[in-house]
């Protein structure tokens, strides 16, 4: 059987916020469909301008970006996009705009055109899959930052992407809010592209890493090689991660 195509396809792709300069320059990429690729980097690395421009948000100026068969610089791929795609930001309250945790989930499907009865489902769905059955009534402005992630996330999970962008979705939870969150994503057969400071969450979940800085891609590979790079790190703002020092110590040994 042939492979299937890839989710993500960049080549020689350069983009940027409306007005301002170019900030991702000559990006050439491939992210296998199910699989769950960490995007490292120090701050201002690109990788949030590059998960909006995946989600259609940011267009791209040269080259090409192609999303499950969506080519990304026509605006027809990026209205497209969407109906594929789901983007988890790092605050949820800037994700989260319903009275209701029920209301808030019900937004995309919503916005899909589904029937009554199937936004129902979805909702239901996606909230087993969060463990926020009972938080239907709830106000989500008032919920934990933890529960507020979950509640963002079955937002994304009830419009049934193919993909799903993360944005820091570890940052500020607690080390058991921390732990929920990546059984979560574990058990997702989606598309995960990850942006992250957390290089232990790339290692727990992630099949593939890639390190950004300035724009661009700089190293590719799997997450236990391109993190235990000591070199590769230092020289991009980053550490390696405790699991891998006492790896490198090992092999240091005579």
């Amino acid at each position: 059987m042939p492979e299937p195509a890839p989710a993500i396809v960049l080549q020689a792709l350069t983009a940027g916020h409306f007005g301002g300069p170019a900030v991702l320059h000559d990006l050439h990429w491939q992210v296998a469909a199910g699989s769950r690729v960490g995007l490292v980097g120090p701050n201002g690395a690109g990788k949030s301008t590059l998960l909006l421009t995946l989600a259609g948000v940011i267009p791209a100026r040269q080259g090409t970006a192609t999303v499950e068969g969506f080519d990304l610089t026509t605006l027809a791929g990026r209205r497209g996009v969407p109906q594929v795609m789901g983007l988890l930001l790092q605050d949820p309250d800037d994700q989260l705009l319903e009275t209701s945790v029920a209301g808030d989930v019900a937004l995309g499907p919503t916005s899909q055109g589904l029937s009554a009865q199937e936004i129902t489902a979805r909702v239901d769905e996606a909230l087993l899959a969060t463990g926020l059955g009972t938080y239907r009534q709830r106000v989500p402005q008032r919920l934990s930052l933890g529960e507020k992630k979950r509640v963002a996330l079955a937002g994304v999970l009830a419009r049934r992407p193919t993909i799903i962008l993360l944005d820091e979705p570890t940052a500020g939870l607690d080390p058991r809010g921390r732990r929920e969150l990546i059984a979560l994503l574990a058990g997702l057969s989606a598309t995960l592209v990850v942006a992250t400071h957390d290089l232990e969450l790339v290692l727990e979940l992630c099949s593939a890493a890639t390190v950004m800085d300035g724009g661009r891609f700089v190293a590719l590979g799997f997450p236990r090689d391109l993190l235990a790079d000591g070199p590769l790190m230092d020289g991009h703002g980053l550490e390696v991660p405790w699991p891998l020092r006492g790896q490198l110590r090992a092999d240091r040994c005579p």
